[in-house]
């Protein structure tokens, strides 16, 4: 079962050109910041900058402090 959660992340990405740090950042969200407010650990920033998505708990987290909504930050893309 915990396959199929993974399985299922991976269809996901973020959209093209979106930076999300450059956006937190823009709204006053440095990852220093995240970390010092206990908002998001340096784990879930550092899948981030490389690109891969966070838990669906984080990505609730992202659009909270982003005023957005996930399809904001990402697209369902079917593996080919």
């Amino acid at each position: 079962m915990v396959s199929f959660g993974v399985e299922v992340m991976t269809m996901f990405k973020y959209r093209d050109g979106v930076d999300v740090l450059s956006r937190l950042s823009a709204a006053g969200w440095t990852s220093y910041r995240m970390r010092q407010e206990h908002i998001m650990g340096e784990k879930a920033i550092q899948k981030i900058r490389d690109g891969d998505l966070p838990s669906w708990r984080e990505l609730d987290k992202l659009c909270r402090l982003l005023r957005c909504h996930p399809s904001d930050l990402i697209e369902y893309r079917p593996d080919d």
